[in-house]
């Protein structure tokens, strides 16, 4: 799979409470240039976007974490930041993903594990994605802003 090379500059946040799963994705992303901050949490997360909003394009969420799960998390980021891209990662089957609010597997999905070329072709996708309008319908209180 040939994906382009990112735009200079073009920033991706990574929230996951696995170590390892950020940092896999951490190693991949920056290895095509681009630049990718990490967080271990919702709380993490809101504080790395409270000082880098403006540079980041692209959030990864994993779906499943504790005290506060990556739909949530998302909601909270897109009422806060409205023109930001979100790509929601899991290992867990649509069972458990539905019961965490994202049974609207049309919003922009990774399936973990993931191989380079699905990371990479997931986030080209949603980095392509034009953006709804604030006001759009959504099924399941989240966004797919294609």
């Amino acid at each position: 799979m040939s994906v382009p090379f990112p735009a200079p500059g073009t920033t991706i946040l990574v929230v996951d409470d696995e170590r390892v799963t950020r940092r896999v994705a951490y190693r991949i992303l920056s290895e095509e240039g681009y630049r990718v901050f990490e967080a271990a949490s919702a709380e993490e997360a809101m504080s790395v976007l409270g000082m880098a909003h403006h540079y980041v394009h692209l959030v990864i969420l994993d779906v499943v974490m504790p005290v506060v799960d990556g739909v949530e998390l998302g909601q909270r980021i897109l009422d806060q930041w409205p023109s930001l891209r979100l790509l929601y990662m899991s290992a867990h089957p649509a069972q458990v993903l539905a019961e965490h609010g994202l049974g609207n597997l049309a919003v922009h999905f990774l399936a973990k594990p993931f191989t380079r070329d699905e990371l990479l072709g997931r986030v080209q996708r949603a980095l392509e994605r034009r953006h709804l309008p604030r006001s759009a319908p959504d099924q399941l209180g989240v966004r797919d802003h294609r």
